[in-house]
């Protein structure tokens, strides 16, 4: 708990000392998450398919190296082509839960904005990004936008927010809790 006051605390103080090259450094960082996830996006199926695939399998081989999985085999077990479709899933979930995080910490970096704004603005631009990144994947060959995938990447910028929201909520309580016990020392 002290390392995460410890952590809490040079991150406000940075932001606050600051502003500007906090607020700069956080919206390079939107951009270039940005145009990370639109590169992947903009692959086609082949390129990204196949990119799963080893993932996968190299997963599969750490975890399991007697079963000896390779890229020929792997397209027969339906168990992993099943096991690619989740680990597809959680890519999403982690591109846009880790964009809403610097979207949030850019919104925590605008003193005059509301706070309830630095929770909903992340998700917001979240959910119109996924809509943008699965109307773009109509446009390349294999590849096809999926509601469910919209679904998945705000669900994932949700959690995202609320575990900031805690994580700050619990801050803010514990740094009430040691201003408390130094005011009665």
């Amino acid at each position: 708990m002290k390392y995460f006051l410890r952590m809490m605390d040079a991150y406000r103080r940075y932001a606050r000392r600051h502003p500007l090259r906090f607020l700069g450094i956080n919206l390079i960082l939107v951009i270039a998450w940005v145009a990370i996830i639109m590169h992947f996006s903009g692959e086609n199926a082949d390129i990204s398919g196949n990119r799963s695939a080893r993932l996968l399998v190299g997963i599969v081989n750490t975890v399991a190296p007697a079963k000896n999985v390779t890229l020929a085999n792997y397209k027969a077990d339906a168990a992993l082509f099943n096991a690619e479709k989740v680990l597809r899933k959680l890519a999403h979930m982690a591109e846009y839960g880790f964009l809403s995080l610097l979207l949030w910490s850019v919104c925590f970096g605008i003193r005059d904005l509301s706070r309830r704004y630095a929770y909903i603005i992340p998700v917001a631009f979240t959910a119109v990004l996924a809509v943008i990144d699965e109307k773009n994947q109509t446009t390349i060959t294999g590849r096809y936008g999926s509601w469910f995938d919209v679904c998945v990447d705000i669900t994932a910028a949700l959690i995202a927010v609320m575990t900031a929201f805690c994580l700050t909520r619990r801050y803010r309580r514990e740094k009430g809790k040691a201003s408390n016990r130094d005011r009665s020392s």
